[in-house]
């Protein structure tokens, strides 16, 4: 990548030499060759130029993709920094909205494989097992949870 960077200078050294040489030189033929090489010298460092122009380019853009991918993963990482993982009965857990968030958002549920995965799927409520449990299912990964009724937030509790 840095190349053309070594290459430009050695072309812009290159072009140099050669208008201080024509300085001196008096024979016509002689001019007229040194100006050629000297124009193709500033070519050179112009295609060198070119080159670091179009990868300062590249670069400049997978800066702005990498920043847009950092907004987005921080933005992620913001919703489900909301969530704890809460025991719902023996040997089961969830993510849960954590009590300070009760307010902005009604209670509910999120499934633990789709979390681990980096994304938030709230769990939807199947059926009233019985008294004692209610049926949640994942709709991304369709994973079921049966939840034990004392876990349960109030306003998911059958009246």
């Amino acid at each position: 990548m840095i190349d053309w960077v070594a290459a430009a200078f050695s072309s812009a050294k290159a072009a140099g030499d050669i208008a201080k040489s024509l300085v001196t030189l008096r024979d016509e033929e002689l001019v007229r060759g040194r100006v050629m090489e000297l124009t193709s010298t500033l070519m050179d460092l112009q295609q060198q130029m070119m080159q670091g122009q179009l990868e300062q380019m590249a670069l400049i853009k997978k800066i702005a993709d990498l920043e847009d991918a950092l907004k987005s993963t921080k933005a992620k990482q913001n919703v489900l920094e909301r969530y704890e993982l809460r025991g719902v009965g023996p040997a089961k857990v969830v993510y849960a909205l954590k009590p300070e968030y009760a307010d902005a958002e009604p209670a509910h549920f999120c499934c633990t494989n789709c979390y681990d995965k980096g994304h938030r799927s709230v769990l939807k409520a199947m059926r009233q097992n019985n008294s004692t449990s209610m049926k949640f299912s994942c709709p991304e990964c369709s994973n079921t949870f049966f939840i034990t009724g004392e876990y349960l937030p109030d306003t998911l509790k059958a009246r």
